[in-house]
């Protein structure tokens, strides 16, 4: 069991998601609350924000849904907001800052220390899109909270330099399991494996055209399988994509909380995304934690996970044949995908969990 880094009986209201849904900010919530479970002197109360709608459907724009979760964060939050000592909010969308000054304001009346988590890595992106007035009234609302835990260091330098003094740096984070090491099927073959929600902005389409030319060109077999749930507005030219290109498989959604050791029986993740929101995607923690090499993009914050040649490749966005070549790359010289893997082990110590939350009880609890 972990000591407490300040005070004791401390009890830590947090509103946040669990999953599910299946994605990067739920299972960074239930890592810290299992992480934080381990401190004998330090209480959580959670109110749930997840949606009860299917995720692989679109829903813009203000309603009865988020109407309902508005009511029930609310009512939890008054509730529980009397007996704690400090609050931590993750705030990802529209939906979340009209919310949150309320919740600041409630804070203030309790007199609690009030943090905001922004999920991901855009929110300076969305700041910066929309008109002034808008803008500057959501910087008053950051400025206002306690600190801002931003997930990357880009994040947190842009949010400095807007005025908000008091932000951190708290990057993302997954648990540390104990793997079981499988031997791989067959050495001569490169097994890249694909986790990912599949949207047209994960790259799995890119992802597809790639292996089509690795087919064509490598003289190493190299087979991939999908893994994440099918958004509606990709699935027919993702299924259609499948069938046209050799060795690859889709096999389902995997269950939440066995990345690492799924990634583990592989020899690289393939990550091609061009979300320009891109925070510390949780997948990419995960195959460090497996140990094995990565191939992305060069979009954004995926850089400050990834040094190319290092750990993995990176490679210009929506480029399926510098993708392809980085592929062949891998495929083609096993001592490099090993020392890459390798090198991301040692490089996921930073974002497991016991790490970044004891760094956060550290701002939360100073």
């Amino acid at each position: 069991m972990k000591s407490m880094p300040s005070q004791e009986n401390t009890k830590i209201l947090i509103v946040g998601p669990l999953p599910p849904p299946i994605g990067g900010s739920p299972l960074t919530v239930q890592a810290m609350i299992d992480e934080l479970s381990r401190y004998p002197s330090i209480e959580v109360a959670l109110i749930n924000t997840s949606p009860l709608r299917d995720v692989r459907k679109k829903m813009t724009g203000f309603n009865f849904e988020k109407v309902r979760r508005m009511i029930f964060v609310l009512t939890h939050y008054i509730h529980d907001i009397r007996g704690s000592n400090v609050v931590l909010v993750f705030a990802n969308d529209l939906f979340a800052f009209i919310l949150v000054p309320v919740l600041l304001l409630l804070a203030r009346i309790y007199h609690k220390p009030f943090y905001i988590k922004p999920v991901g890595g855009g929110l300076d992106l969305y700041l910066a899109d929309q008109n002034r007035i808008f803008r500057e009234y959501l910087l008053n609302v950051l400025r206002s909270a306690d600190g801002v835990l931003a997930q990357t260091q880009l994040l947190q330098a842009a949010l400095i330099k807007m005025g908000c003094t008091k932000t951190y740096y708290l990057p993302g984070c997954r648990p540390l399991h104990p793997l079981t090491r499988l031997s791989k099927q067959n050495s001569d073959e490169l097994r890249l494996i694909f986790l990912a929600h599949i949207t047209r902005e994960k790259g799995p389409l890119i992802l597809l055209e790639a292996l089509q030319i690795v087919a064509e060109q490598c003289s190493t077999r190299v087979s991939c399988d999908f893994f994440g749930p099918i958004h509606d507005d990709i699935r027919a030219e993702f299924l259609s994509q499948m069938e046209v290109t050799p060795n690859v498989h889709y096999c389902g959604v995997a269950e939440a909380g066995t990345g690492s050791q799924l990634i583990s029986e592989y020899d690289a993740l393939v990550l091609p995304t061009s979300f320009d929101t891109e925070g510390h995607p949780g997948v990419l923690i995960e195959a460090m934690h497996a140990g094995v090499p990565i191939i992305s993009t060069q979009i954004r914050t995926i850089p400050e996970l990834v040094s190319q040649g290092e750990n993995g490749i990176l490679v210009p966005v929506r480029n399926s044949h510098a993708l392809a070549e980085a592929i062949k790359q891998i495929a083609l010289d096993r001592p490099l995908r090993e020392k890459m893997g390798h090198t991301n082990y040692l490089r996921g110590y930073e974002f497991r969990s016991d790490v970044v939350v004891a760094k956060m009880l550290n701002i939360l609890l100073p």
